[in-house]
């Protein structure tokens, strides 16, 4: 039996776990070792009347992951403004060779996004494709 104080020792230490949602699927975690404790936000490409990130704002840790996914058969690329960024933010997009994508040509493809060690920043991107460009913004905030 464990003593009551010593639980609640145990359990004070635990950190909180990455809610379900937000694990990495069995691709990422085999083809990049991301774990159970990796957070991945997924943003959605589509086109509708023009091409669109859905959502178009994202919120996000240090340390996260953001994983843009097409949703249709149509062909959709990720730009970060860098004329747009924090110059910090720019080097780290630069840096760690994450500035934009290769064309996803299918659906379901990704580009995945490390923000790790990632400046506190607003990271506005475009979505260009076959329609008029959309926009949207990765936000990285302090962890609480």
């Amino acid at each position: 039996m464990v003593a009551p104080g010593l639980l609640a020792i145990l359990v004070a230490g635990c950190e909180p776990r990455v809610p379900e949602e937000l694990q990495p699927d069995s691709v990422l975690r085999e083809r990049l070792g991301l774990t159970e404790d990796d957070e991945v936000h997924r943003v959605v490409l589509v086109s509708t009347d023009r091409e669109e990130a859905r959502p178009d704002s994202t919120t996000v840790p240090p340390g996260a992951w953001v994983e843009f996914v097409t949703g249709d058969w149509r062909i959709h690329e990720v730009r970060f403004e860098l004329d747009s960024l924090a110059p910090e933010a720019a080097d780290f997009l630069r840096s760690s060779g994450q500035v934009s994508s290769p064309p996803l040509l299918h659906r379901d493809a990704r580009f995945v996004v490390s923000f790790e060690e990632a400046p506190v920043a607003r990271y506005p991107y475009l979505v260009e494709g076959n329609l008029a460009a959309g926009r949207g913004v990765v936000i990285v905030r302090p962890r609480p």
